[in-house]
């Protein structure tokens, strides 16, 4: 399934809200509660006028050409000294285990090379096998019980 990485605009709010307040995925972040819609739109806005550099985050919809929403991807905690950054990725369920989650960070590692990004981590909970998988699989080696770490090649 052909996959591209887009800007979050407000028509994503419906799939945002179900993805951000669904308790089954809180247990694999620092999740601890929901979000209300209007909260939501507001990050989205807010979002839309930012950039990696001003927010030290950047969050992407994972979409097939086909217009479907697949999940999201994100980079957090960017540090503009060490020229690093984190990932997080959630990919709905019925897109799970079709290749699109390798994908996506194949495409989120070149836009973060295109931007000068060295060194991208991972926290993955050690009971997240699915995703420890996934990363593994991307090329990250474990630095810790819990993070994963793959350095750019800019050759």
């Amino acid at each position: 399934m052909k996959t591209f990485l887009r800007n979050l605009k407000e028509s994503d709010i419906d799939i945002l809200y179900k993805v951000e307040n669904d308790k089954t995925l809180w247990k694999f972040s620092n999740q601890k509660e929901g979000f209300t819609k209007k909260i939501l739109k507001k990050y989205i806005k807010i979002a839309s006028l930012e950039n990696l550099f001003s927010a030290n985050q950047k969050r992407f919809v994972i979409q097939s050409f086909d217009f479907d929403v697949m999940g999201f991807i994100d980079l957090y905690d960017y540090n503009a000294e060490k020229r690093n950054a984190f990932i997080g990725i959630v990919i709905l369920k019925k897109f799970r285990n079709k290749g699109i989650g390798s994908r996506s960070i194949i495409l989120l590692e070149k836009f973060s090379k295109s931007i000068g990004i060295k060194e991208l981590n991972v926290k993955v909970d050690p009971i997240n096998i699915l995703s420890i998988k996934l990363f593994k699989k991307s090329g990250y080696r474990k630095i810790k019980l819990d993070q994963y770490q793959k350095t750019i090649n800019y050759d």
